[in-house]
């Protein structure tokens, strides 16, 4: 098992299985930066990827598998970003190790692998974390703040519509510099499948684009209306957009999305009360020091709308820094392996709609 536990102030000494162009942005670097971290050894396959980022960031140990950083680094944790179909296979044998863990998300394409994941954490006794940063983006935090108050209260009047929308265009924002890239990555390596075995084989690269950018709205959905909803339909026209339906019981909520074929990113939620709309505007991924923006409009009175401050942080940033006080605080992660399971469940019953 990890060797941090409550209380325990001393640094926590991670892994990185993974270092190319978000493994280094929107990872590596936060945890080089992350206070009570220490990474202590990296492991990369491709050779020369491997030496230029052990030697930039000064990394002390640099592996050519997982499995050799499990055998020979003295670590607490493991943090992966491999290509989706590998990350299932590397986190089990993570969890197997007893080490605590963050992968990216989603945690796999399919329920069953994610069932999987989440017992072996549970088995292991460690810290199982899925890279669902929204959930960290202060704006985010605040919003969710607010939804809980005004359900309590009944200010604005009952909750009436959740929309939840994603139109994916260039999340590449970010201008740092990344290290050692071009290298080819090898074939023949570990994997679980993409997609379950009862979706014909042609929507599989459909689903693989779903599970990898809007896995993240249904996943906030979740958070911010505090349970999981049911299915009631799902519209998706491949090459295009899609809409999916949602029954919270006491009211209903949409996801639109689909992609653009230009630098723009929309993507956002809007909260509307009986006598009240909140709005939750979502920056590009990896555009930093730009949270979610909020907004109230009270009533009907369109201009009579109150816009939220909030520091100018980074959700990757501030979900790695999380997950290193989860570990030292003892605490569980706000985007857990378990907690986690339900967001692949919900995609398998919207995309049976498809196929019945």
């Amino acid at each position: 098992m990890g060797g941090v536990t409550g209380g325990n102030r001393t640094p926590v000494k991670v892994g990185m299985v993974g270092v190319g162009y978000i493994g280094q942005i929107a990872h590596l670097a936060n945890y080089a930066e992350a206070e009570g971290c220490e990474v202590t050894a990296i492991a990369e396959i491709r050779p020369d990827l491997r030496d230029a980022v052990a030697a930039h960031y000064g990394i002390p140990q640099a592996f050519s598998s997982h499995r050799e950083l499990l055998d020979n680094a003295d670590l607490d944790a493991v943090v992966v970003v491999t290509r989706r179909h590998h990350t299932g296979p590397v986190a089990l044998d993570c969890l197997k190790a007893g080490k605590h863990l963050l992968t990216e998300k989603p945690m796999a394409a399919l329920l069953e692998q994610a069932e999987t994941l989440a017992e072996a954490s549970q088995t292991a006794g460690v810290k199982y974390a899925v890279g669902y940063m929204k959930r960290h983006d202060e704006g985010v935090q605040l919003a969710k703040g607010l939804i809980e108050g005004f359900m309590a209260s009944g200010e604005l009047g009952p909750l009436t519509l959740a929309r939840f929308y994603c139109f994916q265009g260039d999340s590449f924002y970010d201008h740092a510099t990344p290290v050692g890239l071009g290298e080819d990555r090898p074939e023949g390596l570990e994997s679980w499948a993409v997609a379950p075995d009862w979706m014909p084989r042609e929507l599989h690269a459909d689903y693989d684009n779903f599970m990898n950018v809007y896995s993240h709205d249904i996943n906030l959905m979740r958070y911010l209306l505090d349970a999981a909803p049911s299915v009631t339909h799902f519209d998706y026209r491949t090459g295009g957009g899609g809409v999916a339906l949602f029954d919270f019981g006491a009211f209903p909520a949409v996801l639109e999305f689909g992609m653009f074929e230009h630098r723009g990113w929309r993507e956002g939620a809007e909260i509307i009360f009986q006598r009240g709309r909140l709005t939750i505007e979502l920056p590009p991924p990896l555009l930093k020091g730009t949270p979610a923006r909020v907004r109230l409009q009270h009533g009907g009175d369109e201009n009579k709308i109150e816009t939220f401050e909030t520091n100018q942080g980074w959700s990757f940033q501030r979900q790695a820094q999380a997950f290193v006080d989860d570990l030292r605080d003892d605490r569980i992660p706000l985007a857990s392996g378990e907690d986690a399971v339900e967001d692949i469940r919900i995609a398998e019953t919207l995309w049976k709609c498809l196929v019945k």
